[in-house]
This record gives C-alpha cells, sequence and structure tokens, in this order.
C-alpha cells in the first residue's frame, strides 16, 4: 500500500518535470525567433532584394512607337512629327497652295504631301508623286550640262559666242558666262516659231531673230533666249540632240523616273493639267478654267521651260548638282557664282544660305530653295498658278525654318 503511494508520487513526479521541459524548449525557440527578427534587419533586407531581382523588368520596347517618338520630342524639345506635320499642312493651306510639296530637313523627308487636283474634271487628286513642268528651274539643269563640256575641255566660260553663231551682232564680244548669267546684252520678242520645229530649227529661227545690244553687254536681263542658244552649243559640241544629252546627264546616272519633256508626257498616270487664273487678285483656286498650252511652245523652250518632273526627282536632280555628281563641286561653285548684283549664276539666284530656282508658266509654277550642302530644301510645284497666291512666298518661310536647324 505504501509502495503504491510512493510510485503513484513518483509518476505524477516525471510528468510534471516533463511538462516543464516542453514548456522550456517553446519558450526558447520562441525568444530566438524574436532576438532574430529584431537584431538582424540585414537580412531582411537581402531577402527583400533577392525578390525584387526574381520580378522581371520593363523593357522600353514595352512602349509604342507613338510614345517612344514623343518621349524624343519632348527631350529635344521639338514638336512630334505628326504635330509638325500639321503644322506645315495647315500653312499651306492657309496659303491656298496646290500642287505637291517636299520638305527636306538634314537629309531626311520629313513632309511629302498634295494638295487639290491633277485633274479637276476627272476628279483626280495631286499627289506627293505627281510630275509637274518645272519651266525655268530647267535652266539650272542645262548650266551643270554647259559646266560638263567645260569640264570636258571641249570650252570655256571664256569662249566666245562668234565660234558657234558668227551672225550675231556682238558674238565675238559675248562669252559664255554671259550667255550663263543672262548679261550678254541679247533679247527676243517673239516667242519662237509658230510652226512645230526641231532643236536645230528652234535654234536657226532664235538667231535670225533675237536682238543684241552691245550697250547693254554685262546688264543683267533676264532673257530665256540665252539658253536657247547653249542648248544649241550642246548639241553642236556632243554631235546629238540636247534631249539626249539630258538623258546621259540627268535621268539614266540618277534612276529618274518621273522626268521628262512635255512634249512627250502624253498620258502618263502621274501627270497634272495646268489651270488658269481667273483675275490678278485671285486667292483662291476656282478651276475655272484650263491652260491649253501650245504645242509650238513645247518645243520653242528648249533648254529653257521645256521638262516635266516630281519633286523627289526635281529634288535629287538639284541635289546631284551641289554635291559634285554630276561636275566637280570646284565647278559647281564657280558656276553658281553671280555674274552682276543679280544674284543670278548659272540658272539659279544665289543666297546666303543656299540656292533658290523658280519658274512660271502654262498654268503652272515651280520654285526650289536648297541648301549649299544639299542637305536641306523645299520643293513646291504646283499647277494652279495665281499672282495673288505665288508659292515662292510659302517655299521661303518654310526653308527659312528648316535651314536654321
Amino acid at each position: 500500500m505504501v509502495r503504491g503511494v510512493i510510485m503513484v508520487r513518483h509518476n505524477r513526479s516525471r510528468l510534471i518535470w516533463g511538462l516543464v521541459a516542453i514548456g522550456l524548449i517553446i519558450v526558447g525557440g520562441l525568444s530566438w525567433w524574436l532576438i532574430a527578427a529584431h537584431s538582424n534587419p540585414s537580412q531582411r533586407a537581402i531577402s527583400k532584394q533577392t525578390q525584387q531581382r526574381r520580378q522581371p523588368k520593363l523593357k522600353s520596347s514595352a512602349f509604342s512607337s507613338d510614345d517612344r517618338q514623343t518621349q524624343r520630342a519632348a527631350q529635344s524639345k521639338r514638336p512630334p512629327k505628326n504635330r509638325e506635320n500639321a503644322n506645315i499642312t495647315a500653312y499651306l493651306k492657309a496659303g491656298h497652295f496646290v500642287g505637291s510639296a517636299l520638305v527636306v530637313r538634314n537629309n531626311r523627308v520629313v513632309y511629302r504631301k498634295g494638295f487639290g487636283y491633277a485633274d479637276y474634271e476627272a476628279a483626280k487628286r495631286n499627289t506627293p508623286a505627281s510630275e509637274y513642268q518645272i519651266l525655268s528651274i530647267q535652266k539650272s539643269l542645262t548650266a551643270a550640262m554647259v559646266m560638263k563640256l567645260i569640264m570636258a575641255g571641249k570650252l570655256s566660260l571664256k569662249t566666245r559666242l562668234s565660234r558657234f553663231y558668227a551672225g550675231i551682232p556682238n558674238a565675238r564680244n559675248i562669252r559664255i558666262r554671259n550667255l550663263l548669267d543672262m548679261d550678254s546684252g541679247l533679247s527676243m520678242a517673239e516667242l519662237g516659231p509658230s510652226a512645230v520645229f526641231n532643236e536645230h530649227s528652234v535654234v536657226h529661227y532664235d538667231v535670225q531673230h533675237l536682238t543684241s545690244r552691245a550697250s547693254q553687254l554685262g546688264q543683267w536681263s533676264y532673257q530665256p533666249v540665252n539658253y536657247v542658244l547653249l542648248a544649241g552649243i550642246i548639241a553642236k559640241l556632243t554631235h546629238e540632240s540636247y534631249g539626249r544629252y539630258f538623258d546621259q546627264t540627268f535621268v539614266k546616272p540618277l534612276g529618274l523616273k518621273s522626268t521628262g519633256f512635255v512634249q512627250h508626257w502624253g498620258r502618263r498616270p502621274n501627270r497634272t493639267l495646268g489651270y488658269r487664273y481667273l483675275s490678278a487678285n485671285q486667292v483662291r483656286q476656282t478651276y475655272g478654267k484650263r491652260f491649253r498650252e501650245q504645242r509650238t511652245a513645247m518645243y520653242n523652250e528648249l533648254g529653257t521651260g521645256q521638262v516635266y518632273m516630281s519633286t523627289a526627282d526635281l529634288y535629287r536632280t538639284e541635289r546631284a548638282i551641289l554635291l559634285g555628281k554630276i561636275v566637280l563641286q570646284a565647278a559647281v561653285t564657280t558656276l553658281h557664282t553671280p555674274g552682276t548684283v543679280s544674284t543670278y549664276g548659272g540658272g539659279v539666284y544665289n543666297l546666303s544660305n543656299g540656292i533658290r530656282s523658280h519658274g512660271i508658266g502654262y498654268g503652272f509654277e515651280s520654285v526650289i530653295f536648297m541648301t549649299n550642302n544639299g542637305r536641306s530644301g523645299v520643293v513646291l510645284l504646283s499647277n494652279n498658278y495665281r499672282p495673288a497666291a505665288t508659292i515662292q512666298r510659302l517655299a521661303e518661310s518654310l526653308f527659312d525654318q528648316v535651314a536654321k536647324s
């Protein structure tokens, strides 16, 4: 009996001590966790960094191209491209522009657009690929062809006109340079023959009907007959037509696809029709009357205004001249040196920040401005000429903007 009581007490003691030990273990574990958690904060930071490294990063490609363009524009403090285009469009519309526009900045096309109708009756609109008469801008190309022959040693800027057309009064004192700069004293009141003549006959007719005033030699006067004679000289020296030498100089080497002579324009899909203005103070386009050019005029404008082009072809050609792709750049510099205070030299007007060339006729107006390095420029070609809304002012303002950059 006593022994049984003793055994019960012993077992109860063991149970109590066991429960105490378990309690100590639990309390110790909780204490260790609390101490570790509060005494080592760097461990938590490392753990958090590890979790962050495991998260995928956002790439720049997650933004749309429009977003990236907007970001770049904001960083460069320039408006987004679509806003710039909208501004140019609004500016040209406010100026009642009809035709095709091309704007290039630092060798990048920043604007191309067509306005108005190429053929109003057919509801055919102008596009960036439309073709227009470039008119007097052709003189700059004729001048480059002459300089190419000079580089080949076939004549010089000092060559006398009498070598080719001795029958012209004062021809012995007139030089090739005088023809290029239009200070030869030559003029012609007539528009050329009234029948369709070939190149040789057109030049012969002009030689017989021009006026030569020795007193005006060295004085600038815009007379297209100077360039008709240059076209005749080109044919004499190359023993082929002006048109063929033009193709060999520009069309084939530069790969021009929208360039040719108006007498062969035909029904090309990108051809535009010229429209007359109805009054000298007309500003808005009306397409009230088409300009129907006489076929004789297409031939009589030999070397001076008988070529059609797109804006892209014209820009490419003038740029090639400036960059020495047709003749050496040193020769271009000489060619574009004005002979008088007119700033006219080698078929272009020479500005402080580049060149300008302009043409008007048969319902068309054309203008190009370009920096001397060929990197920036503006081309506006129109088939709806109105003297009260000339496109030259529009082009000049746009060019001043791109030339600054």
